[in-house]
């Protein structure tokens, strides 16, 4: 695939006038910060000693059985949960052990999430503006959307779409489909907007969507396909 080092300063949403516009956004590290989020509550659920970088390997190693289909997120996360404490050199209690811990785990980041400061101004102005907001999020579903109205978003939604409910995980294009009807907008009048390039902006672009690869932490890094804009705040959205 072609690839384009430009960056783009701004991106223009649809045309409002041409019918119904969208706009979907994925959530972890696009609305919220759950990077800044995780490794501390790794840390104060299974001690220091349990590194952030092998707790991503891992999650690096399963997620991809998730996304095809070949693990519910539940196993997802068993899987890697126990393979964690066995690195750990410690005992892997059975599943509703495994569960418990994780829910510590998953209680301990959720106490620590936060919004982007640039948020809920950015789905604020395209509300008002007449444009439909989604989020589309490979997760858990009740967890997701629990986040979600712990965080004030759920007022500024028209809809959600979670592969733990659908069983449609990004990049596949069903997913997108899903999530635009759910939306009520053409994939071609749609706008995603994530952070994975792979699942997020790839996987948009392959869908028919615009696709925006929001690089808040290194937007000078690995270059994106053409085609695919690239911004580091959702603030360069202009319609």
């Amino acid at each position: 695939m072609p690839t384009s080092t430009a960056h783009c300063g701004t991106v223009r949403l649809p045309d409002r006038t041409a019918g119904p516009a969208g706009v979907l956004l994925d959530m972890d590290d696009t609305l919220v910060d759950f990077s800044g989020a995780s490794p501390a509550a790794l840390a104060e659920v299974l001690g220091p000693e349990a590194d952030f970088t092998t707790w991503m390997a891992l999650t690096d190693h399963w997620y991809p059985q998730f996304t095809s289909g070949q693990l519910s997120y539940q196993a997802l996360e068993r899987n890697r949960l126990a393979e964690m404490l066995t690195l750990l050199g410690r005992p892997v209690p059975g599943t509703a052990g495994l569960d418990e811990l994780d829910a510590r785990r998953k209680h301990a980041v959720e106490s620590r999430l936060r919004l982007y400061p640039d948020v809920l101004p950015f789905v604020r102005r395209v509300r008002a503006a007449g444009y439909r907001v989604g989020v589309l999020s490979n997760s858990d579903g009740r967890q997701q959307r629990r986040r979600i109205a712990g965080l004030g978003l759920s007022p500024w939604l028209d809809a959600i779409t979670v592969s733990g409910e659908s069983g449609l995980a990004k990049p596949s294009p069903e997913s997108f489909f899903l999530a635009c009807d759910r939306l009520g907008t053409l994939p071609e009048r749609t706008v995603h907007i994530g952070d994975s390039l792979d699942n997020d902006a790839i996987g948009a672009q392959r869908a028919g969507l615009t696709a925006v690869w929001l690089r808040r932490e290194a937007p000078d890094g690995a270059p994106a396909p053409a085609g695919i804009a690239v911004v580091t705040s959702l603030a360069a959205l202009t319609h």
